[in-house]
């Protein structure tokens, strides 16, 4: 899996970190016009678009009448989503794990020396694991630091049991930033489980995907590695990679794709260095049942910057 160097930069993180993202275009209204209009701003197709026999794809909202359209849409989006038009959050000091673990009076100041100490030394193991293998830290109390460290829930899969639609976001995803889908509300709250650290920006852009409330958290490591391997038995909705050497080829491969399979709805949002287009092929409830084939990923990754 390629690494986008350009696209993970620590502010760029930051700013993600704030949940208030920019108002997007609002979708084109249709139904107080005779005929559609195209979401392209520059379409030139004029009274031309009446003559057009097609009601689909739709991007965020807007109908497209012409390959070129959906292409020029695609393009706007990508552009979007590479300005990170985000407001910028205050970089937030976290405490350093082993001092929240002394502060609480979980370890005492010698453990914390020599765990220090055998970091230093290289003994390949994080802070916390070493104090559980040496020092009888439980991983419980491990787990209830990261959460203060992080002013984050600890969840519980008793509590959270994953018969939630664990197919709702793309396996690659999953795998490639580290979380797993607990539990999905009537009410459209989404509990997303992190191990050791909350990414942000991901949530964030789960929201934007999806247009549900995400509610991010920790498990144990252990509960972590279980809903890990719960997670990899679901059956998840059709998905591919798409590596394309600059973002103009990732338009024109994204804008191709749409126009094979004609939406009637797509949303493009971007996760960290990778960027995740979903199509709906039918319109109506945003999450949709995978089993039924109603969406598809597309998740793209530009291997050279331009």
């Amino acid at each position: 899996m390629p690494v986008l160097n350009p696209l993970s930069d620590p502010q760029y993180d930051s700013q993600m970190a704030s949940r208030t993202f920019a108002a997007e275009p609002a979708p084109v209204r249709r139904a107080a016009r005779a005929f559609p209009v195209c979401a392209n701003p520059r379409c030139a197709s004029g009274w031309l678009q009446v003559w057009r026999k097609r009601s689909v794809p739709i991007v965020e909202g807007g109908w497209l009448c012409s390959p070129a359209c959906t292409r020029a849409r695609v393009e706007d989006l990508l552009r979007r989503e590479r300005a990170g038009a985000y407001p910028v959050a205050q970089h937030r000091h976290r405490v350093p794990i082993g001092l929240v673990l002394l502060n609480q009076g979980w370890i005492s100041h010698e453990h914390l020396k020599q765990a220090l100490a055998a970091q230093r030394s290289g003994s390949g193991l994080r802070l916390g694991e070493w104090l559980i293998a040496n020092r009888g830290l439980s991983e419980a109390r491990l787990t209830q630091a990261l959460g203060l460290q992080w002013s984050c829930p600890v969840f519980s899969l008793d509590k959270h049991a994953s018969g939630l639609p664990v197919t709702l976001l793309p396996r690659l995803l999953s795998e490639s930033f580290g979380f797993v889908p607990l539990r999905l509300t009537p009410s459209g709250l989404l509990y997303l489980a992190f191990e050791d650290r909350i990414d942000h920006s991901l949530a964030l852009a789960i929201e934007r995907m999806t247009g549900l409330r995400v509610e991010s958290g920790l498990l144990s490591a252990s509960e972590f590695a279980k809903a890990r391997q719960d997670l990899a038995q679901g059956q998840f909705a059709r998905a591919r990679l798409i590596e394309a050497g600059t973002f103009d080829l990732l338009a024109e491969a994204f804008s191709r794709h749409i126009e094979r399979e004609r939406p009637a709805e797509a949303r493009l949002v971007r996760a960290h260095d990778l960027i995740w287009l979903r199509l709906w092929r039918h319109a109506g409830n945003p999450v949709p049942d995978p089993a039924h084939s109603s969406i598809e990923d597309i998740i793209g990754a530009v291997t050279r910057f331009e």
